[in-house]
């Protein structure tokens, strides 16, 4: 006769305090958190969207329809949650735009499949339809309603990246600014670098409250919040010679705290004099050079700077390593770190080096640089938040002109893809559960279209119903003006979207349901405890 079988009962052993929820609670959770998310960025969605007013900890305000913006700046504790933010932030860095989208569409698309489950659907049915359909999606788009550029046309740059622009704007002001990013990049394609990747190294942005919107410009060089250090020395300084110091122009100070003891005055004349010996060698140096600007990292000694302004040379210290990268980019410049190694071939050279004021402030520009690819994007505002929240177009501007490049496809605007996308699904929708879950997708698409109508204070339903019924007649250019609130053509109208820029959303958003969808166990761990003899704000 055999020993009893001892039933084993699975578990898992956690720390005290530790939370677990799984399967049907687990997807509850994630789509609440999920819900949160979408609650908090639909309204920015489109060109009228709502901003948001965000606080931190510290009290700082900011005012933003970005949804980069706002993701990074909510400090979340879901882990659903987080997994949506990093999406966000990925999506950010990689295009520098359609953010929101991705945000939304990752919520519809999780919404629906959760409806799907609770009806009898596995998880893995779903994915694994919605993969295809998106990927059968993609396709349609860029072969049948997607248009080719020329990344060089700066007319088509212009009008879709002024339908990235939100019309809280003014006209004006969308304009001016779309023409400085559109001639910022335009000038670097035109030097041959046509890397996107580099874009930054070239493009340096600039910020200063005061004035417009409208006082934003572009400068063919660096300009630098930097003032020079001595009032004798030039504020102007012609066919400038220039050195780039990544070291102190003033007395080393010695590796440990000493005390010098002097026996009489002559000794501290004595001190003093090779002190001063020592600045006027390095002063000496840079002057047998002919260098008539210089730019340190560090700092400069109050003789060393009266010893410069004597010679002439334009001085600039602190000066950001940064700032000190792009000015040997622009100037062809070396970056020196020891004097001995401060050379002729070690120079760069600069058309103009001058001090001018922008408000109240001193800034240094430096222009008509050898590498004129190199410029600097001065952005103006009334204030800091409105000058912030320009300096972030401007930057969305880039990225999105950046992906024209990267892949010179146009889409209209308006909502047209997306009734385009969800037309396409539904068409090869087939009945049985493929069938249900690609038209559960194309919902999707549908949900998309009328939070922008809705957000632009349209009826979503009477638009999204004739929307459809101008794309069941293969107008597929046919779109939502947000501004005049009609149906209109999308490419006549020049509401255009960068192709790439939707892909990527397109993408991010079902890797992100996906992920989402399979889960089904959610472990929290216990927070740790404070150290004893510390509870309760005990101190050592």
């Amino acid at each position: 006769m055999g020993s009893p079988q001892v039933k084993v009962i699975p578990s898992i052993i956690l720390k005290e305090g530790s939370r677990r929820s799984y399967e049907k609670e687990a997807q509850l959770y994630n789509l609440l958190a999920s819900e949160v998310v979408f609650e908090t960025i639909r309204t920015v969605l489109g060109p009228l969207g709502y901003r948001k007013i965000l606080v931190d900890t510290f009290g700082d305000t900011t005012i933003t329809g970005d949804g980069a913006t706002i993701m990074s700046e909510l400090e979340v504790e879901h882990p659903a949650a987080k997994l949506i933010v990093d999406a966000a932030k990925s999506q950010n860095k990689e295009v520098g735009d359609g953010v929101t989208s991705l945000l939304v569409l990752t919520h519809l698309m999780f919404k629906e499949a959760d409806s799907l489950i609770k009806i009898g659907i596995h998880p893995s049915i779903i994915i694994e339809v919605y993969t295809e359909g998106v990927r059968k999606g993609l396709d349609a788009l860029k072969s049948e309603l997607a248009i080719k550029i020329d990344p060089r046309n700066t007319d088509v740059l212009k009008k879709v990246v002024l339908s990235a622009i939100s019309l809280s704007l003014s006209a004006e002001s969308r304009e001016r600014l779309a023409d400085i990013a559109v001639e910022a990049v335009k000038r670097i394609i035109e030097k041959g670098f046509e890397n996107t990747r580099v874009f930054d190294d070239f493009l340096k942005t600039e910020k200063k409250s005061g004035g417009s919107i409208l006082d934003t410009r572009l400068v063919e060089g660096v300009a630098l919040d930097k003032e020079i250090v001595h009032p004798d020395m030039p504020r102007r300084v012609e066919n400038a010679r220039i050195a780039l110091l990544d070291m102190p122009v003033e007395v080393k100070k010695t590796e440990t705290d000493e005390k010098l003891k002097f026996s009489d005055a002559k000794m501290i004349r004595e001190f003093l004099k090779m002190e001063q010996k020592m600045m006027s060698d390095i002063v000496e140096k840079i002057a047998g050079l002919k260098v008539n600007a210089v730019f340190v990292q560090k700092g400069i000694d109050d003789y060393a700077q009266y010893l410069l302004a004597k010679k002439g040379i334009m001085s600039l210290r602190r000066v950001k390593k940064s700032d000190m990268e792009k000015l040997a980019l622009a100037t062809g410049a070396k970056i020196v770190s020891v004097l001995e190694d401060l050379t002729e071939d070690k120079l760069g050279f600069a058309g103009v080096v001058e001090e001018r004021k922008i408000g109240s402030e001193k800034w240094t520009f430096v222009e008509k640089v050898p590498n004129n690819a190199v410029h600097t994007i001065l952005v103006r505002g009334e204030n800091d938040k409105i000058v912030d929240e320009a300096e972030r177009i401007i930057k969305n501007c880039i990225a999105v002109l950046r992906t024209l490049i990267e892949e010179p496809y146009v889409l209209p605007g308006g909502g047209a893809a997306e009734v385009f996308f969800s037309r396409k699904l539904f068409e090869i929708a087939k009945g049985g559960r493929e069938g249900i879950v690609l038209e559960s997708l194309s919902r999707v698409f549908d949900s998309y279209v009328k939070q922008i109508v809705s957000n632009s204070g349209g009826d979503p339903e009477e638009i999204l119903t004739e929307l459809k019924a101008m794309h069941a007649k293969e107008s597929n250019t046919t779109g939502f003006d947000a501004f005049s609130g009609s149906i209109i053509d999308a490419v006549e109208k020049n509401i255009l979207d960068s192709y790439r820029v939707k892909k990527t959303a397109y993408l991010a958003a079902l890797e992100t349901a996906t992920i989402l969808l399979r889960v089904d166990d959610v472990i929290t761990a216990a927070k740790m405890k404070p150290p004893k003899g510390r509870e309760g704000g005990a101190e050592e």
